[in-house]
Order: C-alpha cells, then structure tokens, then sequence
C-alpha cells in the first residue's frame, strides 16, 4: 500500500551514521521519518525494527555514499550531520528528490526508469531465486509475519516449484 511504501522510504531518510555498522556488517533499522510532518518516529510495528546484514556489495554502496555526502558537505560548507543521507541544508533528504535522482540515474545506466520500491522487489525476488528462504525474506524487509512475503511474492515462488520439479523430473530413481 501507499503507506507501507511511506513508512519503507521513512526507514531510509531516517538513517544516521551509526545506524551503518560496518564493522559488524549490519544496519540498525530503529525509526522512520515522516517528512510531511518532519518527524522522526519508531516504526510502525515491531517487526519494522530490525538489523539488516550487509553483503559486501551493500557494505561498499553504503561507504561510497558515505565519501558522497562527505563531498556534499564540504562543497554546501554544512557542519557535521548525524544522517547517513542528507539534504543540501543539512536536514533530511526529501524523498521525492531521492525518488528522482534514482529514475533518472538508472534510465541513463540501464535504460529504464525504476523506483525505490522496485529495487526492494527486485532485491526480494533475487534472494528467493537464490534460495533464501521465505522466513529470512520477511525479516530482512521487516513484515510482520511470512504469510504477507508469502503473497507479495507468490507468482516468484510458483516459478521457482516449476523449477525445482523439473529438476526433480530429471533425476532417476531406478
């Protein structure tokens, strides 16, 4: 729904600094932000509060957009910011100039527009096409229980039985 997808882009602009534990490979999802009413909040549900594991893949994202907000403050001459991703003031980074700025790079990488939501059903589909089961799924996203990562995803399970029988199919018994 449109307010879970508020709800998800408020984790992001809520992050700080030491919610990126690289060290121990972790991020410390713990609050949103709200930038119509420009608070910060806890989640919405318990399970939203959650520790996400950082694949080395996401570990050297994060600290490149690290150096990048690093070069943004020092260019706008902004102090110090315990956010991880900011505004040109300093402040929260508005989602809208996030949504944006993520359509246009990826139509001029890979040719097509994409949405934040997108790349969580696309990062969603490619753990259980690499056989992450379901369980780990929805906590990783943080719902509140498998039955909803179950529905969200259903038409990706269907394909991966289809391939699993067919490779049942083709081992001999006798």
């Amino acid at each position: 729904t449109e307010a879970e997808r508020e709800l998800l882009r408020g984790e992001l602009l809520a992050l700080e600094k030491k919610d990126i534990d690289y060290k121990n490979s972790l991020i410390y999802v713990t609050k949103t932000y709200d930038y119509i009413s420009g608070k910060v909040t806890t989640p919405k549900t318990q399970c939203s509060i959650r520790d996400v594991f950082m694949q080395d893949e996401l570990k050297t994202a994060c600290s490149s957009l690290s150096k990048f907000m690093l070069q943004r403050r020092l260019i706008y001459r902004l102090g110090p910011s315990p956010l991880f991703l900011f505004w040109t003031d300093g402040g929260h980074l508005h989602y809208d100039a996030y949504r944006k700025y993520l359509r246009e790079t990826a139509e001029k990488t890979i040719g097509r527009k994409i949405t934040p939501h997108a790349l969580r059903h696309t990062h969603a589909s490619f753990l259980l096409a690499q056989g992450i089961d379901i369980e780990t799924i929805q906590r990783r996203l943080g719902h509140e229980n498998s039955r909803v990562t179950r529905d969200i995803y259903l038409h990706i399970t269907e394909e991966l039985k289809k391939r699993d029988n067919a490779a049942i199919g083709k081992v001999k018994i006798l």
